[in-house]
């Protein structure tokens, strides 16, 4: 379950058909920790990529893999498991009172400058949570950007999380900041950078060396490396 919530966590902050690559690098923070996350699209292909030595490779074919990089082992995630995982987010924000309203995005009139871009403040509700978006319209390709990060979660399972995400027509530019409010906590996802580049199909394939990890299998590594 943990996996589940911090990769919906994930794509929540970008709440995402021209193809490109592109790299993020993005600073996550939530319930009192900070972690430094990068994505990779290739493709329908994405790479996120943690400070935690944990990777997560979605393929809108093959479906999601959780990479564990100290026992260099895999975990194959199925759209079952994704799909039950999404439906339990939901439950659980039923049963604290979300109204699941829907709004559209506000300008605020703040404007701000967040890891050198200048930035306008937009406020919405999706699914019920309040989100709250600092983004910037000078980034020339943050459409084909965000239309590829949703298509993502078009990937087996993740179809569900879209009623947690923003679909891309309705972003009025690059989230630079989002800040969504969840169960009392605000969940802050802001961009350090961002390039379209050419990337590896490496990448995004499971390397050789590493085991798959069953559900009864046990991974040769120290309690400081478990996948927990």
């Amino acid at each position: 379950m943990k996996h589940g919530i911090c990769l919906s966590v994930l794509l929540l902050g970008w709440v995402t058909i021209a193809y490109g690559d592109f790299v993020l690098k993005q600073t996550v923070e939530n319930f009192g920790q900070r972690q430094q996350v990068t994505i990779k699209l290739k493709g329908s292909k994405c790479r996120i990529d943690t400070s935690s030595d944990t990777s997560a490779i979605i393929d809108s074919q093959a479906g999601t893999v959780i990479l564990l990089h100290q026992p260099k082992m895999f975990m194959k995630i199925s759209s079952e498991q994704l799909s039950a995982q999404a439906e339990a987010i939901k439950k659980m924000l039923s049963a604290s009172g979300n109204s699941n309203e829907n709004t559209d995005f506000q300008a605020s009139g703040k404007t701000d400058n967040i890891s050198g871009f200048a930035t306008e403040e937009y406020t919405a509700k999706i699914d019920g949570l309040p989100i709250t978006l600092d983004v910037t319209k000078d980034f020339p390709k943050y459409r084909e950007l965000l239309a590829q990060l949703y298509a993502v979660q078009d990937a087996p399972g993740l179809s569900p999380f879209h009623t947690l995400s923003v679909a891309p027509e309705k972003y009025p530019g690059l989230p630079v900041r989002t800040t969504v409010e969840l169960l009392g906590q605000k969940i802050i996802t802001t961009l350090d950078t961002v390039a379209e580049t050419t990337l590896a199909d490496g990448d995004f394939v499971i390397p050789t060396d590493y085991q798959e990890l069953r559900a009864n299998s046990q991974p040769q590594s120290s309690p400081q490396s478990s996948p927990q």
